[in-house]
């Protein structure tokens, strides 16, 4: 009777154990925890160059889980009649440079927004996600505009983003010349002033030597505000200055200003467009 007594209690016990086992193993998983977050603004004029005649802004919300996914809602404003939505990337670049994809969404549009998760991220591509150093930007593309209606940063934020159109015309007085050009500008809020001058059909044997920012309406002349090249080499390249003055920062923000391009043939200025 005794040995049916303890050959009870031991199969008694066998079997809590066993139903406490199973529990644990059909207990679901913990829901993984948010690594980084990122609520990125989107603008048409932050790309380069920004499609003409196009307005549109929106945002991005990126969250890096702990599971190696990435959850993401897009949204768009504004999004221009017969134009839809179609992709979604990670590129490398900066505020003022185009780069390749290194990561696509896939997104499937409803209108103007978008919610989705992007699986089986690799540890290293997680890693470079989570460095700020490194310059990656969001960009969305549409049927009218494929190579990217909008975008915005993942580890800075726009202040200022100009795209300056420049000719002889604007120059005052007005200079005749085949010279055209553009100039990009970026404020970012790390107070870092990103430019982009490149001007073409210059006249055989002239030289471009330098290019200022001025700070003076349409029509009218100033004293250089602010140096962006120094020489011919620097065209066409991406110049960065950090500012320190903040008085310097809100009058590049908001004052009547215009960009300059000078020549050996025109010292006073080849190009001019104005920034506002």
């Amino acid at each position: 009777m005794k040995k049916k007594f303890l050959q009870s209690v031991f199969l008694s016990a066998a079997l809590a154990l066993a139903f406490v086992a199973c529990k644990k193993e059909d207990a679901p998983p913990p829901a993984p925890t948010i690594v980084k977050e990122w609520t990125i603004p989107l603008a048409a004029k932050f790309e380069n160059n920004p499609p003409a005649g196009r307005t549109e802004t929106g945002s991005a919300n990126l969250q890096l889980l702990s599971d190696n996914t990435i959850k993401y809602t897009i949204s768009v404003t504004g999004l221009a009649s017969g134009d839809a939505l179609i992709a979604a990337h990670i590129h490398t670049g900066d505020v003022i440079n185009n780069g390749g994809v290194i990561l696509g969404f896939n997104p499937t549009f409803t209108g103007s927004t978008a919610t989705g998760i992007v699986t089986g991220l690799r540890t290293t591509f997680i890693d470079s996600l989570k460095d700020n150093v490194n310059e990656l930007y969001f960009n969305v593309h549409s049927t009218q505009v494929p190579g990217g209606l909008l975008r915005g940063q993942l580890n800075t934020n726009i202040e200022m983003a100009e795209f300056v159109t420049m000719n002889g015309n604007n120059e005052v007085p007005a200079v005749t010349t085949s010279a055209t050009g553009t100039a990009l500008l970026r404020l970012t809020s790390d107070k870092k002033l990103y430019s982009k001058i490149i001007v073409t059909y210059l006249e055989a044997g002239d030289v471009l030597n330098a290019a200022h920012l001025h700070k003076a309406a349409a029509g009218s002349n100033a004293g250089v505000f602010l140096g962006l090249y120094g020489s011919s080499a620097e065209f066409g390249t991406t110049k960065i200055i950090t500012l320190t003055d903040a008085a310097v920062i809100t009058s590049l923000k908001t004052d009547a200003m215009y960009v300059n391009a000078h020549s050996t043939a025109k010292p006073g200025g080849i190009i001019r467009g104005q920034v506002r």
